[in-house]
């Protein structure tokens, strides 16, 4: 099923195309003026509307995706606008690309990176202020003195919070805290210095959003419907609560495929609004904001736009880093900007070639079966870039750049044995449980050759596990067969342009998951025969060389000490059991953070009871020496027993999965 909109036939541009080509011309000639590169071409675009009609619906079919919005946009004006499937699923709604409401994620830091360059210009806000000077309802500790937290940190990522998400989406729409009681409440820990890494963080943005509160003095919603939306024309664009009934017919939520069918997703209501949550847009009014974003004179902020495109920060010198909420990357020959916005159930993807005035979104109502659409997007978007350029198979010219020297392959085989290890992102949570991706989902590094590197845990595309990289530099390395690359910074930490927004860090090798994994398989294995053997024990009376009172009765202390081996057992079995249903479903899985779950926190507080049990095996462990409760061999084994749950403990606590409170449910 689709709904359609074409704005203007394409092949009835040419007119208009051919005085906008005499124009710059003309322009080009004036004095003064920097002639462009005569090779340089702009896109055709005749071919990206079949393209997108073959394409999208074989995405939705194969992912099992409710529906798709996608809209181009080109020369100031939106040159395709679609809708493709159904904005719901079970009332068979289609999907209009002018009238169907589709919750943002993160695409909405867009708005807020808008608002803030905006108070920037007027003199309200100044990009590179220590924030406290602003702040008057809490205060950023000095964890680091001397490295105050900035505007430009928050729009790039940089700041050096903590990413702790776990709650956000917790309340009901009549307990909905205000931005500002949710920035103090939530504030982070700081857990490296600005400036240091890009480190993708929701509550830099919550923070920045705040700022705007602050000195603009009005309600961040009111002055981003005021300031960037009206301007921009987006008529069907409303953020946060209450959204307006008559802005738009239907509201896609967003749903993941499960055994029933499509289940709605949740997590959309949050008071983190300037992050992402709770904003509700259009496929045509995300074609205006592009179009507001690529104009010259901008009804956004006359440099506000440009601003946020260029670069303002990378953790290598020499690849691509972050803009202001744009990534900025290379892809089949041309520079682009992007921006992803994901929350359960919704998934959106923005690209700008802000030099030849081309942007490109789509929007997916769904998840996807293996989380289909948050591949899905980037291969559109390739798609289309490839189709507008006329790049064929093959690799993607301009992705990557190529091979260096002999001396720099040199120098880049002594690199890739350096760069051998584990790493994990720069993301990964200090603070709660899903620390645990650093142990499932660890990026690895292996020096295969001579200057050649393998990575497993880098690659976006699921069909692509391992990559193999060349080294063009001693601290660069390119894709083999084109398409990324990968830089080793002065401190050891990776960048890639796959993930401009993402760095990731070594791992001592006291941290190393393997390690971590093959303690907590043994001590499972461990706590597991405990829990299965004791009982049978007791079924069976088997009471070993185990020493009694002399009432013919085993002490209170050894049978106190039987009891807590088993208990310990079953704790392990609770944990495991709950761990395996939630993460059962990856796409549920992405939500849990955000709302929390009762097979989680039943899981997580099981390891509570653990905690407390372990130290209590411990002593007893030692009093079952001292006073020769049952034979040697039983103390041996009581020993492996009570290690192995002291282990299991230790490693739960590294990767916080103990005390997650009862309280959050889906």
């Amino acid at each position: 099923m689709r709904t359609q909109s074409y704005h203007q036939d394409i092949p009835r541009r040419r007119p208009l195309v051919l005085l906008l080509a005499l124009a710059a011309v003309a322009m080009l000639c004036a004095p003064g003026v920097a002639a462009a590169d005569p090779g340089r071409r702009g896109p055709e675009l005749e071919g990206v509307g079949p393209l997108l009609d073959e394409l999208v619906p074989a995405q939705l079919a194969e992912g099992q995706i409710p529906g798709a919005v996608v809209t181009v946009v080109a020369a100031g004006e939106t040159v395709f606008s679609s809708g493709y499937g159904e904005a719901d699923p079970h009332a068979h709604t289609a999907m209009d690309p002018d009238r169907t409401g589709v919750y943002t994620g993160s695409i909405a830091k867009l708005f807020t990176a808008t608002a803030v360059l905006q108070l920037v210009e007027q003199g309200e806000l100044d990009l590179h202020a220590d924030v406290n000077q602003y702040l008057t309802d809490l205060e950023i500790p000095e964890t680091y003195p001397g490295h105050p937290v900035t505007l430009h940190h928050l729009l790039t990522y940089s700041a050096g919070f903590d990413d702790d998400v776990y709650g956000w989406s917790q309340w009901d729409r009549q307990e909905l805290p205000s931005l500002a009681e949710f920035t103090a409440h939530e504030l982070p820990s700081r857990v490296r210095p600005p400036g240091e890494l890009v480190a993708y963080n929701n509550f830099d943005y919550v923070l920045a959003g705040r700022l705007v509160q602050i000195a603009s003095g009005q309600d961040f919603s009111e002055y981003v419907a005021e300031h960037v939306l009206e301007p921009a024309g987006m008529t069907h664009t409303s953020v946060g609560q209450p959204h307006p009934t008559d802005e738009v017919t239907t509201v896609a939520p967003g749903y993941r495929p499960t055994e029933d069918g499509q289940t709605r997703a949740g997590a959309q209501l949050s008071p983190a609004t300037p992050a992402g949550p709770d904003v509700l847009t259009t496929g045509a009014d995300m074609g205006r904001f592009m179009i507001a974003q690529l104009e010259a004179d901008s009804p956004l902020g006359a440099d506000v736009p440009s601003v946020m495109q260029q670069e303002q920060f990378s953790a290598h010198p020499d690849l691509p880093g972050m803009g202001y909420a744009w990534e900025q990357r290379s892809m089949h020959g041309q520079q682009v900007v992007t921006k992803d916005g994901d929350q359960p159930g919704t998934h959106h993807n923005m690209a700008l070639l802000p030099q030849h005035g081309l942007g490109i979104h789509v929007a997916y109502t769904g998840d996807g079966t293996d989380q289909a659409a948050f591949w899905g997007g980037e291969e559109l978007v390739r798609a289309v870039v490839a189709e507008a350029f006329e790049v064929g198979d093959g690799a993607s010219p301009g992705d990557s750049t190529p091979p260096g020297d002999a001396a720099a392959a040199t120098s880049g085989q002594e690199a890739s044995e350096a760069v051998a290890g584990t790493y994990r992102s720069a993301r990964t949570s200090h603070a709660n449980f899903t620390k645990v991706s650093s142990l499932t989902a660890p990026v690895t590094v292996e020096a295969v050759g001579p200057g050649r590197i393998t990575t497993v845990g880098l690659s976006h595309d699921p069909d692509v596990t391992a990559q193999t990289w060349v080294a063009t530099a001693p601290d660069r390395f390119v894709l083999e067969g084109g398409g990324a690359e990968l830089g080793v910074t002065g401190s050891g930490d990776l960048v890639t342009t796959q993930m401009p927004s993402s760095s990731f860090e070594p791992l001592p090798w006291y941290q190393s998951p393997a390690l971590h994994l093959a303690v907590l398989a043994v001590s499972a294995a461990v706590l597991l025969a405990a829990f299965v053997v004791l009982p049978v024990r007791l079924v069976v009376g088997r009471r070993g060389g185990r020493v009694t009172s002399p009432a013919g009765t085993p002490p209170v202390g050894a049978r106190i000490a039987q009891v807590l081996a088993w208990i310990a057992g079953l704790c392990t079995v609770v944990f495991a059991v709950g761990f395996v249903i939630v993460t059962a479903d990856a796409n549920l899985l992405a939500q849990i953070p955000l709302t929390g779950s009762p097979a989680l926190s039943i899981a997580l507080n099981t390891m509570s009871v653990l905690a407390l049990v372990a130290p209590a095996m411990l002593v007893l462990a030692i009093l079952a020496w001292v006073r020769g409760w049952w034979s040697p061999r039983g103390r041996v084994l009581y020993g492996v027993v009570t290690a192995s749950a002291c282990a299991f403990v230790a490693v739960a606590v590294f990767y916080r999965l103990i005390g997650v409170p009862l309280t959050l449910t889906v």
